[in-house]
């Protein structure tokens, strides 16, 4: 692959942009090897702007491995200080195959509910005489509305429990 070529404006411009980033490839002792290429290569894919970092003292070693890295990925060439360098490729774009994936709303709606579900479960599971699911550590957090570790409380638009304005009006028992 040969180098990607950028006008001036825009290799100011993607340096502004990777000032603040933190090196995400951190060359080692072996210099530049196959693994190397392929984690740099993964992280163009990803991030289109990176910074690698080479720990060699030697300067002429690290423009030829910033040259053979542009050279080799088709990269960019935006900026090389001290021990860190800057490379730039546009990230490609995914084929639409993800036509199927439910929309964001869609899941957010079935994980409510399958909490919902899982807490009735665990409730029904420490109710039952047949189960010695009362001793369970994690039984004693089901009471009174609290719920296990790593579920979520179900929680309406309002920031209320679900179910709690059912109690307000006189519709659903409080348990004591």
């Amino acid at each position: 692959m040969t180098q990607l070529k950028l006008a001036r404006d825009e290799r100011i411009a993607l340096r502004a942009q990777a000032h603040h980033l933190d090196p995400v490839v951190l060359l080692g002792s072996n210099g530049l090897t196959d693994a190397v290429i392929k984690e740099v290569d993964r992280e163009l894919n990803v991030h289109g702007l990176i910074k690698v970092r080479v720990p060699s003292d030697d300067r002429e070693e690290r423009v030829a491995i910033y040259e053979e890295l542009a050279e080799k990925l088709g990269a960019a060439k935006i900026q090389l200080i001290g021990k860190l360098f800057v490379l730039y490729r546009p990230i490609p774009e995914k084929e639409e195959e993800d036509e199927e994936k439910p929309a964001p709303m869609d899941r957010v709606r079935k994980t409510g509910a399958k909490a919902r579900n899982n807490r009735k479960r665990l409730t029904e599971k420490i109710n039952s005489k047949k189960s010695g699911a009362k001793n369970a550590p994690w039984a004693k957090t089901l009471k009174k509305g609290k719920t296990p570790k790593g579920q979520v409380k179900a929680v309406g638009a309002k920031g209320k429990a679900l179910g709690s304005h059912m109690k307000n009006k006189g519709v659903l028992k409080e348990e004591e």
